[in-house]
């Protein structure tokens, strides 16, 4: 039901009103429902806040309110600290591949990184808004599951070219895998095929989910690859764009699954727009998913070029290190630039969990992680979304890659 409603800052306008209100601001105006401003919303610029920890009732809280306001915290600033990303501009140590370090984050150091903390904050104010003015809002969203697959390099051996595959064979020589060593001569001779040449058998664990074994409108499950096109380099060292059954694969996987881009690891500017116009050649469609390699987003310039060149759609939200929520959220938002106080188009899926980070435990383990996020996602309707390496379902390989995948989708955990 929609409910109608209206902003002032007249103060004159607002006390004269006799029916439902709410004040937000450094001070109550009369007897309304009142939630007090601890200034950030209002500043310009970047600072470096203390951040202490306190409670609402269950749920932690920081930038907490004199006693005279309704709730006991700045709900308002403190869900704009942690969606805007605002401690990601500040002076930080970054990990070994350049990245914001999650220990750094105010989510871990709270003890909050496995909960969805701005959505279940929403969910509580919202029962208090209604409970306090006799209506019934709600959140439309529905619950919904996506795996997301980042594809750094589709094949292991086949078209990896000379010079890879002479050094993976010393390196097996070397550390004496003869088993390794014999397999992938076998490979490059056409004999077995390519111990990554699995998606068939991953397409057909998100079709047995759908209906018709389609993907229709209603369907809430979902499944995407996400695909590497950029050039040869130390950290993108894998299948390279030029081989033909690599395009090929890449336009048979997008007739049954969504398709993205995965932006190399040393991407500036060229190498963005040069990428983004070789996938659109190759999958003859527009970009519009799109993830950072390794989950490299460097706030804000990745998101900056990416609203620039209108690539609407990221996924790269999430901690490869460790699994919960970067941004405190399960739910899709807007990219909002701090530098130059605006919100932008681009819509940001923040993910849950990135298989790496998981993937020394053992199954039971495994699932455990799954089971505490998914239940704690499903609690607000939000989207799960898991990320996984393309690699981590080799044939042969032991790993509980493809177990956990399947139990990702399951209704009930």
């Amino acid at each position: 039901m929609l409910q109608d409603f209206k902003f002032t800052s007249d103060v004159s306008e607002f006390v004269s009103h006799s029916g439902v209100k709410f004040s937000y601001g450094s001070k109550p105006l009369g007897e309304e429902l009142f939630i007090w401003s601890q200034g950030l919303l209002d500043e310009s610029g970047i600072d470096d806040y203390e951040i202490e920890y306190h409670k609402w009732e269950d749920l932690p809280v920081f930038f907490k309110a004199p006693g005279n306001s309704t709730i006991p915290f700045d709900i308002f600033a403190a869900s704009f600290y942690l969606l805007s990303r605002y401690e990601e501009y500040l002076p930080q140590v970054k990990d070994d591949l350049g990245r914001y370090s999650a220990k750094e984050s105010v989510a871990v150091k709270g003890n909050f990184i496995m909960m969805p903390l701005v959505d279940l904050w929403v969910r509580k104010f919202l029962i208090l808004i209604n409970r306090s003015f006799d209506v019934s809002l709600k959140r439309e969203q529905k619950f919904n599951t996506t795996v997301a697959i980042e594809v750094s390099s589709f094949y292991k051996y086949t078209s990896r070219g000379i010079i890879d595959n002479v050094l993976m064979l010393w390196q097996h020589l070397r550390r004496f895998k003869l088993r390794h060593f014999v397999q992938q001569i076998l490979v490059l001779f056409g004999i077995k095929t390519d111990p990554y040449d699995n998606y068939e058998r991953l397409i057909e664990i998100i079709r047995s989910k759908w209906s018709y074994k389609r993907k229709s409108i209603v369907s809430k499950d979902d499944m995407i690859f996400f695909f590497h096109l950029g050039s040869y380099n130390r950290m993108d060292n894998g299948t390279v764009y030029r081989y033909r059954e690599y395009r090929e694969s890449i336009k048979k996987i997008g007739d049954y699954v969504d398709i993205g881009l995965r932006y190399s690891f040393y991407c500036n500017d060229k190498e963005l727009k040069s990428q983004s116009k070789k996938y659109e050649e190759i999958s003859n469609r527009p970009l519009r998913k799109t993830m950072a390699a390794y989950s490299k987003i460097v706030t804000p310039g990745h998101y900056k070029r990416l609203v620039e060149t209108e690539k609407l759609e990221d996924y790269s939200m999430g901690y490869e290190t460790m699994p919960g929520f970067r941004a405190s959220t399960s739910h899709p938002f807007y990219f909002y630039d701090l530098d130059y106080e605006v919100q932008t188009p681009l819509l940001i899926h923040p993910y849950a969990l990135h298989y790496k980070s998981i993937s020394g435990n053992m199954l039971n383990g495994q699932k455990q992680i799954v089971r505490q996020l998914k239940q704690r996602v499903i609690e607000v309707s939000g989207s799960f979304i898991v990320m996984f390496d393309y690699s981590q379902f080799e044939k042969g390989l032991k790993s509980h890659a493809t177990t956990l995948l399947e139990y990702i989708y399951e209704k009930e955990i």
